[in-house]
């Protein structure tokens, strides 16, 4: 182990829950760096993700790892995201219904077309 993943593994396991930001200020290197070690712990399960945090009013979230083996917390969905999400499951909705009413005496091919368009 190197001396500043030695470091983060003391800090993180002296129950201080830390973000890669605060880590990186702590220990005074760059951000990049401290991610890069970071996965490297939370990839051979030494360290977990115990919370999501904003980084700013419109960031995205931010990992908060602790020390120990545990089921990582699941990462929270952004309200753009679930409006997104929301839109393509009804478009897929209304696709499915109109292909499944399938009138045998009215052949129009453009039909699921229009139906996509005016959506």
């Amino acid at each position: 182990m190197t001396q500043l993943i030695q470091k983060i593994a003391d800090a993180l396991a002296n129950g201080r829950p830390m973000t890669s930001r605060q880590i990186s200020e702590e220990f005074d290197c760059t951000l990049p760096h401290v991610r890069i070690l970071t996965n490297r712990l939370h990839k051979s399960r030494q360290i977990h993700i115990c919370d999501w945090v904003r980084t700013s009013k419109y960031g995205r979230y931010a990992p908060v790892y602790v020390w120990g083996c545990a089921v990582d917390v699941p990462a929270p969905v952004c309200e753009q995201e679930k409006i997104v999400k929301q839109a393509e499951t009804e478009s897929y909705e209304t696709i499915a219904r109109l292909r499944t009413t399938v009138d045998p005496s009215v052949f129009d091919p453009f039909r699921v077309l229009r139906a996509q368009v005016s959506l």
